[in-house]
């Protein structure tokens, strides 16, 4: 088996290879995607009519990926989307090399199937939902009809797609969550009803509906048929006889507490889906073969025994469903962890993700002694482990919390079986949850502590949340814990007691990949990055604090050089660093080659120990959006230079040097996953 997925992810990685040219030098940099496939929310799916063996996958995110083969393989797309939660996509039929994506930021046009993307409007978006409608982007003869969830409908003309998006007033006020259109209308499910588009004004068709009972979370029309779900009533088919809409209950169990999203076979409208609300649990998908007076629930979802080990093991809230063109069985749906495939009209399911790199990674660790042993703390998943440099990876979090984020792990250089892990769980307060593991993360022993809620400061930036853990490189018995909103923590016997270390720590607000950090030679000095409140630096085991910046700025992450320990460096907000050369005496500002921006931040710095003078800075955007990317120094922080990529910008949250190889390191993306920095041969 292991042999067969090295074949199968080498050929991925040969698709999506990316190679930039680094500098004028002999070299190149080269991205290789190297995390797991699936893990996050997919909203969104495209078929080419065209070709039905390419598929198009939006994800909250991470953006867009792209299959040539049918769905087996993805890579990762989207130069130019400066927004990574898609909404929606849509293939023009006429036209299918044109697409168009729904984005939060506006609505985006590609000429060349999604390599390279440009915005048409910022106007008509998709930003404020936590559940995505279905079919948002309609084409009709002439027209490309978009949905919105706070401004209403739009149009834009296929003869000039990217024309600026002219209103279809009425829908104000509603949250539109699909488009169809039936015998010559154009038919909107919202918030509040369905409404039908008669020359220019939308009159409501809610007949048969219960009062309060008009939240329309789906619509699709196949043939002579219209269908509607209503989010607590379920499937509704049109009559057009008596102009009402008939309810199509059913008596399965368990019965879901509420509905989302529905399908109608494009040549056979009595094959209908229709599946739970994400939010509701247990996740169900239900079909019916004779219009929804009977009805059958589907369980059968098959992982793939190759794909990683991750939270879940069979579908969840179902997003999006789409049949293939030109094909009368063949199904793909979305939801939030997976894609599916169903062969068959959806009686049996298998798993998809080779490519599918949705995820949001806090950490990666390289194991001290086995450079190809990898840990990579992600949202939801928790640990994720790999032995073999990235292709394969397991989940391990035997004895932790089932549903943590993985903030950080610890490895000890004198004994790496002993591992220290930083787990927060959503929205829970009042514990900082940290684990320890004598034998390299078979197993997690809870060694966590209690914090008061109550004592929180009223600020925007501030959670509370545990951000970072050091090993004290002098005892392994000596663990640090830096929080947002508590300060520091520490322990001298292993976790048995903890004890809050703030005296003059006044900003008590840590946030960012090593915004904590202990000296690797000197016993008792560490540095504190805090949010407005600059650096602060202890020379007695954080007994006591001092700040040793001048201003009060946000600093995030930090990175102390391990050959040269005097030189520190500490990402800032707007795009600027702090160096220090003098063990943070003194300190001085370097800038990146961009303009400095309120939104952006340098998030993540490294040092590269085996290449003096190199050292990277990635960049983070407080609003999700497209970042600067990433930049590279090698004068030791006195000047950087971008360093060219063709995949998203994607805020960076981690650099983790490799081992051994010159200018490699791993990059951490809050969203697309792990890629591998590497140098190699000019072409």
């Amino acid at each position: 088996m292991t042999h067969r997925l090295n074949h199968i992810l080498a050929a991925v990685l040969v698709s999506v290879l990316i190679s930039v040219s680094a500098n004028a030098g002999d070299n190149r940099l080269i991205w290789y995607p190297s995390g797991y496939g699936g893990g996050g929310r997919f909203t969104s799916i495209a078929i080419d009519p065209s070709n039905p063996k390419t598929v198009y996958v939006g994800s909250d995110v991470a953006g867009i990926f792209r299959s040539r083969d049918g769905g087996n393989h993805f890579e990762l797309i989207g130069k130019g989307l400066e927004s990574f939660g898609v909404s929606d996509i849509a293939i023009n039929p006429s036209a299918p090399y044109q697409l168009v994506a729904l984005t939060g930021d506006g609505l985006y046009y590609s000429l060349n199937q999604g390599d390279v993307w440009l915005r048409i409007s910022g106007e008509t978006s998709y930003p404020a939902s936590t559940f995505f409608g279905s079919r948002l982007l309609l084409f009709t003869r002439n027209s490309l009809w978009i949905g919105t969830d706070t401004k209403g409908v739009f149009k834009i003309p296929l003869n000039n797609l990217k024309t600026s998006p002219q209103p279809v007033p009425g829908l104000e006020r509603f949250k539109v969550n699909g488009l169809t259109v039936y015998e010559g209308y154009m038919y909107a499910g919202t918030s509040r009803g369905v409404f039908r588009l008669e020359g220019q004004i939308w009159k409501p068709q809610h007949r048969g509906l219960l009062p309060g009972f008009d939240e329309i979370t789906d619509i699709a029309s196949s043939g002579n048929s219209l269908y509607m779900v209503e989010k607590q009533n379920g499937l509704f088919r049109w009559n057009p006889t008596s102009l009402a809409w008939e309810g199509r209950p059913f008596s399965l169990q368990p019965k879901p507490k509420g509905y989302k999203s529905l399908l109608v076979h494009p040549n056979n409208p009595e094959l209908v889906f229709i599946s739970s609300h994400p939010e509701s649990w247990p996740h169900l998908l239900y079909k019916t073969q004779d219009g929804g007076l009977t009805w059958k629930s589907i369980l059968s979802f098959k992982l793939d025994p190759e794909a990683p080990a991750t939270q879940y093991n069979t579908f969840t809230g179902i997003e999006e469903m789409a049949f293939v063109p030109g094909t009368s069985q063949s199904i793909f749906l979305t939801d939030w962890w997976n894609l599916w495939q169903s062969p068959d009209n959806g009686e049996h399911w298998n798993q998809r993700h080779y490519g599918l790199q949705n995820i949001c990674v806090n950490d990666l660790k390289i194991h001290p002694r086995n450079p190809k042993t990898l840990y990579l703390c992600a949202w939801d998943d928790g640990l994720m482990v790999s032995e073999d440099s990235g292709t394969y990876w397991r989940r391990a979090m035997n004895g932790v919390v089932k549903e943590g984020h993985a903030q950080e792990i610890e490895i000890s250089p004198k004994d790496p079986s002993r591992m220290i892990l930083l787990i927060n769980l959503r929205g829970k307060q009042g514990k900082i949850y940290v684990y320890e593991s004598r034998n390299a993360g078979k197993s997690w022993k809870d060694i966590g502590f209690s914090v008061p809620v109550e004592t929180l400061p009223q600020k925007g930036y501030v959670n509370g949340l545990a951000t970072n853990v050091e090993l004290d490189p002098f005892s392994d018995d000596t663990i640090y814990v830096g929080t947002n909103g508590y300060g520091v923590y520490k322990t001298t016997n292993s976790g048995r007691s903890w004890s809050p270390m703030n005296h003059g720590l006044d900003t008590p607000f840590i946030k960012g990949p090593g915004a904590l950090r202990v000296h690797p030679q000197i016993p008792g000095i560490l540095f504190a990055g805090t949010q407005a409140g600059g650096i602060y630096k202890s020379t007695n085991g954080a007994s006591s604090w001092q700040r040793v910046t001048a201003d009060q700025r946000f600093i995030f992450g930090m990175a102390i050089d391990t050959s040269t320990p005097s030189r520190i460096v500490a990402g800032c907000d707007g795009n600027t660093l702090l160096v220090s050369r003098d063990e943070g005496k003194s300190w001085q500002e370097a800038h990146l080659p961009v303009a400095a921006s309120p939104q952006m931040a340098v998030y993540s710095v490294a040092f590269h120990s085996q290449s003096p003078g190199v050292v990277f800075a990635g960049t983070l955007r407080y609003d999700g959006g497209a970042t600067e990317g990433l930049f590279m120094s090698t004068d030791s922080a006195k000047t950087f230079r971008q360093v060219p990529m063709d995949i998203p910008k994607v805020s960076m949250s981690v650099i983790t040097p490799a081992a051994g190889e010159s200018a490699a390191a791993y990059i951490g993306f809050i969203g697309t996953g792990i890629f591998r920095l590497v140098r190699g041969e000019k072409p």
